[in-house]
């Protein structure tokens, strides 16, 4: 006889439902950033640097990495974790000034 009655669906529903959050707070699923946690991405840069190094590149742009909505910019989590890893040595470079290096 057992103790303790586990219902294996609720149980597993349960499981389900802390890996998906997990997931999402390490932006591995397809959840969207805000700014804030782009920012703590790129190792707490500012916001403007967010934007002239980040959403103004060329691959950004193209695949619709980063949109403005209002004032606010918001990103795709998982797409961006891509890019980042890609093109991490291009991002000393401004885009949104012309593609100079600072």
């Amino acid at each position: 006889m057992a103790l303790i009655e586990i219902n294996e669906n609720e149980a597993r529903n349960i499981l389900k439902k802390l890996a998906i959050e997990i997931l999402e707070e390490e932006g591995i699923v397809g959840t969207l950033w805000k700014m804030d946690r782009m920012r703590q991405e790129c190792g707490g840069q500012s916001i403007d640097w967010v934007v002239g190094h980040i959403c103004h590149h060329p691959y950004v742009r193209r695949h619709e990495l980063a949109v403005k909505d209002g004032k606010s910019w918001i990103f795709k989590a998982k797409q961006i974790v891509e890019f980042l890893d890609m093109y991490f040595p291009e991002l000393g470079v401004n885009h949104k000034r012309g593609g100079k290096a600072k």
